[in-house]
């Protein structure tokens, strides 16, 4: 099944069966490989992937999971830190290409270190055993996992605790434009993407417009990532000519520059709303899908003007809260809602 909430389920049901299949999928690739992805470097990708899915899943249902929840998450914390060498080994190879596509001389030479270091740490295969084990014991508990209630009051903590991380977390990357600030963003970005996934359903239109918007945000702040790798990298060969890694650097903070006023952009628009605002929306899409009902009249599109408002017309911010840039974002930090 979808990596998703459904109607069929309760919230316990569903989170038990995405954990499961999630977990499932990364300890085969990790422990056997697998006929879709033969190759060390893809079977790591896809971990990594229900790594993150599982680790949102629990986020999102923290205060229900109870003291459960760190010693899960601690676990599968480990195991992506096992794969993390191997990523970031392929990652600057692959960087560097998308950089200089066609190297010579000194660039040439420049590729061909960085691809010698991806093959030699990709060719072990102890760093995918010990992730699977890891795995396997979160995956063990998950059957097991305390019941949870079956109302919003299980998401919505979890949910406005994402959100809220995620709007303080792009202050805080542009206030003090480190690596490390765009990398933790990218992190609670990624947390509210599988969020929306996993609360696709709720109105399905709207989830997938806002959860396509988080993957463009996600995939800016991973590039940019992604170039820093690239850079430790380039630091750890000093014996390369000089002027070829200085061209590459060159090159990367140009890239990064683009992606970062990518980010802003989208953030300004998904982070727009306070947290409370946000939860109670996110609150009121869930009640009317738990009740199965359909709105007397289906919402006006964003910015056209309509039938006048009555008691049961959505409002306009709530609607398209994405279009309502918030003043405030920069100069009034909020308290977790």
């Amino acid at each position: 099944m979808a990596y998703r909430l459904t109607r069929s389920e309760s919230i316990h049901q569903a989170a038990v069966r995405i954990a499961d299949e999630e977990l499932g999928e990364a300890i085969a690739r990790l422990r056997e490989g697998h006929p879709d992805a033969p190759d060390a470097h893809t079977r790591v990708h896809a971990a990594r992937k229900a790594i993150k899915r599982t680790r949102a899943l629990a986020r999102l249902l923290r205060d229900g999971l109870g003291a459960g929840f760190h010693r899960d998450n601690l676990d599968l914390r480990d195991a992506a830190r096992r794969l993390a060498e191997r990523r970031d080994a392929a990652v600057a190879a692959d960087v560097f290409d998308d950089l200089v596509p066609a190297p010579e001389g000194a660039l040439a030479a420049v590729r061909d270190r960085l691809a010698a270091v991806r093959d030699q740490v990709v060719a072990s295969e102890d760093a995918l055993r010990a992730a699977a084990d890891d795995l396997a014991r979160v995956r063990s508990r998950s059957a097991d996992w305390p019941p949870l209630a079956r109302g919003w009051s299980v998401l919505e903590p979890g949910l406005k605790t994402s959100y809220a991380e995620g709007r303080r977390a792009m202050r805080n990357a542009f206030a003090d434009p480190t690596p490390a600030a765009f990398h933790a963003w990218r992190k609670r970005v990624k947390d509210l993407w599988y969020h929306t996934q996993l609360l696709h359903n709720l109105w399905k239109c709207v989830q997938a417009a806002w959860a396509d918007a988080l993957e463009q945000l996600s995939d800016a702040l991973g590039e940019d990532h992604d170039l820093e790798v690239l850079r430790v990298a380039l630091g750890q060969h000093p014996d390369l000519d000089a002027d070829a890694r200085r061209d590459v650097l060159a090159r990367a903070e140009a890239r990064s520059a683009e992606l970062r006023a990518r980010a802003w952009s989208l953030g300004q628009r998904l982070y727009a709303e306070r947290p409370r605002r946000y939860v109670a929306r996110i609150g009121h899409y869930w009640q009317v899908w738990r009740d199965g009902e359909r709105p007397a009249a289906e919402p006006r599109p964003c910015g056209q003007a309509g039938a006048p408002p009555t008691s049961l017309s959505p409002d306009f911010e709530v609607i398209c809260p994405g279009d309502l840039v918030a003043e405030d974002l920069a100069e009034n930090p909020d308290k977790n809602g």
